[in-house]
């Protein structure tokens, strides 16, 4: 029955769309559409900006809104038919998640589609790769519904993302470029500014003045707890602050030591940029953190459990063996050590985000615009 139901939500959208497109003059505009938050996004915004300067006048419509499984009831469709009606008269589309209309529907020849992803990595697998497994779709369903189908060209954080991307979006190796990310040009340009987060971080804990700063970033586990305790309770917190940002969503972990600090004064951004250390685990924080140069540890525990349930294309101890660790002693020596060499570095730079050179969006831009204009 159900599907059925997602038989006939395709050809009904397809049957009104052949119409929109019928009635639809195309315009000189760019869409931006996304289930990843109800608002635009940062790589949407500096996206907008580059278009404007490449090409005066451009339109820019956006249609974005939180599109959680279990949320997509009759108020999704009306947006839906909204985001067709908006690409039945674009010239470029820009995505950067899974977006039905998009990859569902024929569209006219002279679109370009470009997805950017909402993370320049994929530690994590996802899509095709996930399908059947506990967070994937069901293989028939995401056939039926024709998953991540339509994409001109793919943006990704380095070479060696390529495979990763072109596998879990079933999308040929040469449509997936390691451009960059937009959120990375404005990191790195602006990473200067933030001279005195160390500072205003002193203020709000004074008693951790004069110690290195230690920033735990780990991804959320979606049914369980993370095995954190001998990380926090063996840390050394004479010489070290411990901040401890859990994921959101991470409503199941819980920081026992009170001497770690669960900060909630700062952002994630903001103490990457301030920590003399990063420790993650399977998150795209790594890649925000080794992008400005941070020393990155990853401490996965997990590995064979996580792998199971999620899936991951980078295990992180045997691609970086050096700095990762399943446990938490040998972490706490390496990170209080100082034991990433400038080699360990620079490899995590490299393969997570080596396509990031300060121009990404304007790469972007100028190839999204270049193809628009063949047809």
């Amino acid at each position: 029955m159900k599907k059925l139901i997602f038989i006939l939500l395709k050809y009904g959208m397809r049957f009104i769309y052949f119409f929109m497109k019928l009635m639809t003059p195309v315009t000189d505009k760019a869409v931006f559409l996304s289930r990843q938050s109800d608002t635009p996004s940062e790589n949407f915004l500096l996206i907008e900006k580059e278009l404007e300067k490449a090409k005066p006048g451009i339109k820019c419509e956006f249609y974005c809104r939180l599109g959680l499984k279990s949320q997509m009831g009759f108020s999704y469709v009306l947006l839906m038919l909204r985001q067709m009606k908006a690409l039945a008269g674009a010239g470029i589309c820009f995505t950067e998640s899974y977006c039905i209309p998009v990859s569902l529907l024929r569209h006219k020849k002279r679109l370009r589609i470009v997805q950017i992803w909402h993370s320049m990595v994929a530690v994590k697998k996802f899509g095709w790769q996930t399908v059947d497994m506990p967070e994937g779709s069901p293989s028939d369903i995401a056939r039926i519904m024709q998953m991540h189908d339509g994409y001109d060209f793919v943006a990704v954080g380095s070479e060696y993302m390529r495979p990763f991307f072109a596998e879990a979006m079933n999308t040929p190796m040469d449509r997936v470029l390691p451009l960059g990310s937009p959120v990375a040009d404005r990191l790195l340009a602006s990473a200067d500014q933030y001279a005195g987060l160390r500072e205003r971080f002193f203020e709000v804990y004074p008693e951790e003045k004069g110690k290195k700063i230690a920033v735990y970033l780990p991804t959320m586990r979606r049914d369980y707890a993370i095995d954190c305790d001998g990380l926090t309770e063996g840390f050394d917190y004479d010489h070290y602050s411990l901040v401890v940002k859990l994921h959101p969503l991470d409503s199941l972990t819980v920081i026992k030591d009170g001497r770690a600090i669960c900060d909630r004064q700062f952002t994630t951004e903001q103490a990457i940029i301030m920590a003399d250390a990063v420790i993650s685990d399977y998150s795209g924080a790594a890649a925000e953190a080794a992008l400005l140069g941070k020393p990155v540890y990853f401490f996965v525990p997990d590995t064979e459990r996580y792998s199971s349930e999620c899936g991951i294309n980078v295990n992180p101890l045997e691609v970086f063996p050096n700095v990762s660790f399943a446990h938490p002693g040998e972490l706490i020596e390496a990170v209080c050590g100082q034991k990433a060499s400038p080699e360990d570095i620079s490899l995590v730079r490299e393969l997570l985000c080596g396509g990031c050179d300060g121009h990404s969006a304007e790469k972007i831009v100028r190839l999204a615009l270049s193809d628009s204009s063949e047809d």
